[in-house]
């Protein structure tokens, strides 16, 4: 199987960033996934693998062709973001890993956060409706290989009874809820579902961020690119947030090619018949 591309931004040039990543592929086998490439500075990088007494290797490309197998690269830049969001618009990446820099970088334009760990994928929307589920239930199934996966509602503003389900059945669509946010993960209720949708952010982004796991990472899902970030700065967030990027694109790859070529219809349709003998000539 083919290495994908996927950029990495410096994030903060001082220790924190480098640290990150220089750490992070230190180790030969984590260039075995794909083919990673750091969009920054070389001298700053070098200084920082000195201060921070790390062996990491890496070469210095003028361009994402050159990328070598099984060697960490790093393209020159001045505005790390801003190039590398160029390359992968360009397609010259297959996906992207925005470092933290102090600030989260700011949610794409038509996108929707989703916070993700071992157990959630919890969806950041502004209005929680049909077409935010919907849209959902498509990252879910085409990003992350949920068949006909479970939805949960979770607000502040909860009825004194709420439905026990949602009936979505022209989209086929599992949706339940809402819950009460805190009751939801109080409970660990999140352990029964495949995505989680709300539009109290800070609320629920408390609540993710209160459960401990070794990996948080967000996800800007209902775009054709492919971008992660680690929630925390951390290693572990850090290789997950490429791992997670690397999932996401093969998912995608076999959804679309499943659904290229849709076999013909090898039935007939008796209404069809009755539907043309009831024409008016």
């Amino acid at each position: 199987m083919e290495k994908i591309k996927i950029g990495i931004t410096q994030g903060n040039p001082d220790r924190t960033g480098y640290n990150l990543i220089l750490t992070a592929f230190e180790e030969p086998v984590s260039l075995e996934l794909c083919h990673p490439i750091i969009y920054g500075d070389k001298e700053t990088a070098i200084q920082q693998r000195r201060v921070l007494n790390l062996t990491t290797n890496f070469i210095t490309i003028n361009n994402t062709d050159e990328v070598q197998d099984g060697r960490l690269s790093l393209l020159q830049c001045e505005e790390s973001e801003q190039k590398a969001l160029e390359d992968i618009q360009e397609s010259n990446i297959d996906a992207l890993v925005i470092t933290p820099k102090g600030t989260p970088f700011p949610c794409p334009a038509g996108t929707t956060e989703i916070l993700i760990n071992e157990d959630v994928r919890l969806a950041l929307v502004n209005k929680v409706d049909k077409n935010t589920i919907e849209a959902l239930r498509q990252t879910l199934e085409r990003d992350f290989d949920c068949q006909h996966p479970r939805i949960a509602i979770i607000s502040n503003e909860v009825p004194q009874e709420p439905s026990s389900e949602e009936s979505l059945d022209e989209k086929h669509m599992h949706v339940y809820g809402p819950y009460d946010i805190k009751d939801f993960f109080e409970q660990e209720k999140y352990m029964f579902y495949d995505g989680i949708i709300t539009s109290n952010k800070e609320k629920a982004t408390e609540a993710f961020k209160a459960l401990v796991y070794e990996y948080s990472v967000r996800f800007y899902a209902g775009s054709d690119l492919i971008i992660t970030s680690p929630f925390r700065s951390d290693t572990i967030s850090l290789n997950h947030a490429t791992y997670i990027a690397t999932d996401v694109y093969r998912n995608r790859e076999a959804y679309d090619a499943e659904r290229e070529n849709p076999l013909p219809k090898l039935f007939h349709d008796k209404r069809e018949d009755r539907n043309s003998n009831n024409q008016v000539e």
